[in-house]
């Protein structure tokens, strides 16, 4: 495997060199060219938990989640016994990291995966274009989930065993970008008076064997259903502190899986402007871990410029929209026939006019009182509701939890970054007009960067709006003189032959040990 050191660097520093508008271009193509003669395994940057925000380990700069939920067959298609799970097929990854670059998102929701199975080309894939994964740790099946009704009686050793067994698994993949703990185990009155002291239970457990297995720190957290009469004692039990900063049971991250915006809504019909309101002090990241309501259809995804607009930045981390495919309850992007061909829907067309209007330089922009808030002190103060758990006594860990934490458990499926060979697409795409995409391929990204939206215009339906990034002087303005075109395309060749050289050097120096 590759690993970029300097020759990234002064690739990187040759490219800024270009105009701005040649520079994406000129990345794709030296990744690409290091791919072709080598075999090149690029990697994103971890994501750290700083304040409320998440920020990129190395950049410093604020990651805002742009995020698809990626669950092909919903969880009922989820079979650990058919070897099957999202990430377990390199060929449908490479297919739909491809669509998903181009469609602009920067991380991906998974909910049921089977620890013994090899994710290692679906997480490598991901990770070349610069997409995080967001994983819960549960299941649907007995035994891998808290149990809402009576969570005492499946909080146990080997429960642990699960959730732990889906760390050790993806713990070695830089785009791991954090575990759900729990996802709507608190939906009503009667979950909320028992289930809440389990949950921090489970973030305690889990952060203790990162600790002690894992080479650096991952973030655990939780995912809210919207339901407004327990939603602000759900959040306010799980980002308070009960023993300052450092207290383990406090959830790193807060998701909210809300579809309160639907069709051409408004910031206040939508009610978007209490969550801001209400989430204002958070002390932890806040995102929507599920949003995209389906009651207009197709959708027109206005609720993404309030999301990640000036009115919601700034508290918010973004979101995961729901969901990648098309399943029975209609929220799919895309249609996934029994055959293996795909048709993209228009809610993707929409989708991707919606996202290339953001500014992700802005986004990424931090602010630097958010990550210096001091989590509130964990008090029955804090809660409103009289059926919510107003008690911070958190459940010791189970019988066997400590032999576990300390020595691991056994035989565990441990993933690694592999390389990634073939960029191309050989399953064949349609978009939502039914002309097939040709070309379609991943584009490796250097060891730096995220996917973003760029402007792409995947299914050639819907045309991209002026506002976008990539919507340039193309079509408008004067075209250049002959001379000025010879002049800039002898910039290119000489560039690219350049470009071929360093990509050759660098494989060279992979095999010299430079």
């Amino acid at each position: 495997m590759v690993s970029v050191s300097w020759l990234d660097y002064e690739a990187y520093k040759t490219i800024s060199e270009h105009e701005s508008n040649e520079k994406s271009q000129l990345h794709y193509t030296f990744f690409a060219l290091v791919a072709f003669f080598c075999g090149y395994a690029v990697a994103v940057q971890n994501v750290r938990v700083q304040g409320n925000d998440f920020v990129n380990n190395v950049t410093n700069a604020r990651f805002q989640i742009i995020g698809v939920a990626y669950q092909p067959g919903g969880a009922s298609g989820f079979n650990p016994g058919s070897g099957v799970d999202p990430l377990s097929n390199g060929t449908i990854c490479l297919r739909d990291a491809a669509l998903m670059q181009r469609l602009g998102v920067n991380a991906i929701r998974v909910y049921n995966l089977d620890p013994d199975l090899d994710h290692d080309m679906c997480a490598s894939i991901f990770n070349a274009v610069g997409i995080y994964m967001l994983l819960d740790v549960n299941s649907p099946l007995p035994g891998q989930s808290l149990n809402r009704g009576n969570p005492g009686s499946s909080y146990n050793s080997d429960y642990l065993k699960r959730i732990f067994a889906v760390v050790e698994n993806f713990k070695n993949y830089p785009n791991t970008l954090g575990f759900f703990g729990g996802n709507e185990v608190i939906n009503d009155d009667p979950s909320s008076g028992i289930v809440p002291p389990y949950v921090r239970a489970v973030n305690r457990d889990l952060k203790n064997y990162i600790a002690a297995h894992v080479n650096r720190t991952i973030p655990v957290g939780y995912s809210a259903a919207d339901v407004r009469p327990i939603l602000a004692d759900t959040w306010s039990y799980f980002q308070c502190a009960i023993n300052g900063t450092a207290d383990l049971t406090r959830a790193d991250f807060f998701g909210l899986n809300s579809y309160s915006w639907c069709g051409n809504s408004t910031f206040e019909l939508s009610e978007y402007n209490l969550l801001v309101t209400q989430f204002s002090n958070t002390s932890v990241p806040v995102f929507f871990s599920e949003y995209g309501c389906n009651k207009v259809k197709p959708r027109i995804w206005t609720e993404v410029e309030a999301l990640y607009g000036r009115q919601m930045a700034g508290v918010f981390s973004g979101g995961i929209v729901y969901e990648w495919t098309q399943e029975v309850n209609d929220f799919g992007l895309a249609v996934f026939n029994d055959n293996g061909t795909v048709q993209l829907r228009t809610d993707f067309d929409n989708l991707q006019i919606q996202l290339n209007k953001l500014n992700v330089t802005t986004l990424e922009t931090g602010n630097s009182s958010a990550t210096a808030v001091t989590p509130p002190t964990c008090s029955s103060g804090l809660i409103t509701s009289s059926s919510f758990s107003n008690k911070f006594i958190i459940p010791d860990p189970p019988q066997g939890a400590a032999d576990l934490i300390k020595n691991g458990i056994s035989n565990p499926k441990q993933g690694k970054l592999v390389d990634i060979t073939d960029t191309k697409v050989t399953l064949p795409v349609q978009g939502s007009n039914g002309v097939v995409i040709t070309n379609l391929a991943i584009k490796p990204l250097p060891n730096d960067a995220s996917n973003t939206p760029n402007g792409d215009n995947t299914s050639g339906v819907s045309s991209i709006s002026s506002s976008s990034p990539s919507a340039t002087s193309s079509t408008t303005g004067t075209a250049p003189s002959a001379t000025q075109s010879k002049k800039a395309a002898a910039s290119k060749d000489s560039t690219l032959t350049w470009l071929w050289g360093l990509a050759i050097v660098a494989c060279v120096g992979s095999w010299v040990g430079v």
